[in-house]
């Protein structure tokens, strides 16, 4: 009995290391990111795409002005933005625009007060 545990054991080993490795893109989603989508909401607009399968090449579904369209992508730096639950009694300020904008490893994160550039976590 221990033999066969052992067997199971080893060829679920090797089926699982000729699996891909776990990824945070759907499928058929491109590289890259989306632009920020600051702009005021345009309402009843119906989505122009649903996935970046439906867009040109170099662009990818995105939402813009509160409904989803085929924008240029940007290149997004590795980790993720630090969640920011505090909240901002001043004026929006916004002091990047995307990663490209930061040094280093730092992201273009939007914070309670506006975007500025942050460690990734």
């Amino acid at each position: 009995m221990r033999a066969w545990s052992l067997l199971l054991l080893v060829a679920l080993l090797a089926l699982g290391s000729q699996l891909p490795a776990a990824s945070a893109r759907t499928k058929g989603e491109k590289f890259g990111g989306c632009p920020p989508d600051d702009g005021p909401c345009l309402l009843s607009v119906p989505d122009h795409c649903l996935d970046d399968s439906q867009c040109p090449a170099r662009m990818k579904c995105c939402y813009k002005a509160c409904f989803r369209q085929c924008v240029p992508l940007i290149s997004v730096k590795r980790g993720r933005c630090p969640e920011d639950h505090l909240h901002c009694l001043s004026p929006v300020q916004h002091l990047c625009n995307r990663d490209s904008d930061c040094r280093g490893s730092n992201r273009c994160c939007l914070g309670a007060c506006g975007r500025d550039c942050r460690n990734p976590i």
